[in-house]
C-alpha cells in the first residue's frame, strides 16, 4: 500500500504526480479520493526508497504516462499494463533498466536497459545496434508481432536465416520439442523443410519429435507455402 499519493486535475480524471511506497508489488490505484487517475506524471516515484525486484501493476483506465514516469527509479524489474500493448508503446518510455512488460491484451517482452519501452521503437533501435541482437529476441518478435512493420519483421528474418535451421537440427537431436516448436512457430519453415527435419528424426528415433512434426504438416492441409 502506497504510504503518499499526491495528485492533480488532468483532463478526464487525475494525474499521479508522486507516489511514495516500500511495497514490492506496487499497485497503481484506479482512482484516488473518488476521482479516476488516467495519468502518471514525470518521476512519480522518485520520493520511494530504492528496492530491487520491485513490479508495478497499472490499470487499464491510466491512458497517459509521461516518458520520465519512471526516470531515476531503481530496482523495478516488472510492468503489468492492463491496457493494450499498443497503448503502453504510445507512451514512449525509455528503458533505464532490464524490465519485463506485460500488457492486458496478453503480450509479453523484456525491454532492455537503453532501449524504447514498446514497438515499434525498440525493434528499429536493436536492429540498428545489430550487436545486441540474439536469435531468441528475433524469434520472439517473429513468434509475437505485435505492432512489427514489414521492414523489421524483414530484418529479423534475415538475421535468423542462416541460424535458424541448424537449431532446429539440434532441437531435434536432442529430441527437446518445446524448442523445435519454438523455433517453427517462427514462420520461417516450409513443408520441405519441416519434412528434412522429420526424416532427422526418425532416422535418430526421436518419437515425440516426429510426432510435433506430423502433426505441424497435417495442420497445414498439404499447403507448401511458408506461414
Amino acid at each position: 500500500m502506497a504510504n503518499k499519493i499526491d495528485t492533480e486535475p488532468c483532463d478526464g480524471g487525475c494525474r499521479i504526480t508522486r507516489l511514495v511506497t516500500t511495497d514490492r508489488d506496487i499497485s497503481i490505484p484506479g482512482e484516488v479520493g473518488g476521482v479516476g487517475v488516467v495519468a502518471i506524471g514525470p518521476f512519480f516515484m522518485s520520493g520511494s526508497p530504492a528496492s530491487d525486484g520491485r513490479t508495478v501493476s497499472i490499470p487499464g483506465c491510466v491512458r497517459s504516462i509521461d516518458p520520465d514516469a519512471f526516470g531515476g527509479i531503481i530496482g523495478i524489474k516488472g510492468i503489468r499494463y492492463g491496457g493494450t500493448m499498443e497503448r503502453f508503446s504510445s507512451f514512449g518510455i525509455f528503458a533505464e533498466f532490464d524490465c519485463d512488460v506485460s500488457t492486458g491484451d496478453g503480450h509479453e517482452f523484456r525491454f532492455m536497459n537503453g532501449y524504447p519501452m514498446g514497438f515499434p521503437a525498440f525493434d528499429e533501435a536493436i536492429q540498428t545496434m545489430n550487436f545486441k541482437m540474439d536469435q531468441d529476441l528475433a524469434m520472439k518478435r517473429l513468434r509475437d508481432p505485435v505492432l512489427l512493420t514489414e521492414g523489421c519483421r524483414a530484418r529479423y528474418r534475415e538475421y535468423l536465416s542462416g541460424r535458424i535451421m541448424p537449431r532446429a537440427e539440434q532441437a531435434v537431436m536432442n529430441g527437446d520439442t518445446a524448442m523445435l516448436a519454438e523455433t517453427i512457430s517462427t514462420g520461417m519453415f516450409d513443408d520441405d523443410s519441416i519434412r528434412d527435419l522429420m526424416e532427422k528424426s526418425l532416422r535418430s528415433g526421436k518419437t515425440a519429435v516426429t510426432s510435433l512434426l506430423m502433426s505441424v504438416l497435417y495442420s497445414r492441409d498439404g499447403h507448401g507455402s511458408e506461414r
